[in-house]
């Protein structure tokens, strides 16, 4: 397994575990929740273009701050943790704990094309530093939009089905699945081209 690619998994797991102990902690503010609920209404209600549009403009931001050197790790930690912190607030506004629609929204197929990004962001960024391979820092700037407009298009879609039946948003596991097959073989191509020739003595 490559460097970056251990990286990564290590990343994500930290990611995620960030995400659940957030969500698990006792917020307690209306305020913070009923804001939030407010922004998701107005983005819900839009057509499914533009929803997706809307999705995959706010999350690639989040991105791309996560691919400064460094400090995209940080970046990364906080904006996960921020998004379990107002999960938390929302959940237990209605007296749900905040883990439980957290483990509930990493059963859904989007968190598995949207949360992945952010790892691989924050690594490109740590490995820029590492190795100075500025040709694959680009390309995985390229790859995780498409990874997060993957991301948006079937997370828009689960909104509009959840609308129908909330069953239904897991049908999107099937174009999921293909997707995500498509994204380790871009990035298989992709740590491939830009592999650095190893210098012989």
């Amino acid at each position: 397994m490559r460097r970056q690619t251990l990286v990564f998994f290590i990343l994500f797991i930290i990611e995620l575990i960030i995400f659940i102990g957030t969500s698990a902690l006792p917020v307690n503010q209306p305020q913070l929740a009923s804001q939030f609920q407010s922004e998701r209404s107005s983005i819900v209600s839009l057509p499914y273009p533009l929803e997706a549009l809307s999705i995959f403009t706010h999350n690639y931001e989040i991105a791309l701050a996560e691919f400064i050197p460094a400090l995209g790790v940080g970046i990364m930690g906080f904006s996960i943790g921020s998004t379990g912190y107002v999960l938390s607030a929302v959940s237990n506004a209605q007296g749900v704990p905040g883990w439980i629609p957290a483990i509930f929204l990493l059963t859904l197929p989007h968190s598995w094309l949207e949360l992945p990004s952010y790892a691989f962001a924050a690594t490109a960024g740590l490995f820029l530093l590492i190795d100075r391979n500025w040709k694959r820092f680009l390309y995985m700037i390229g790859f995780v939009g498409l990874e997060l407009f993957f991301a948006a298009s079937v997370e828009a879609g689960e909104i509009v089905l959840e609308n129908v039946n909330a069953i239904y948003s897991y049908l999107f596991w099937i174009p999921a699945a293909l997707l995500l097959y498509v994204l380790y073989e871009v990035y298989e191509y992709i740590m491939d081209i830009t592999e650095k020739p190893k210098v012989q003595y």
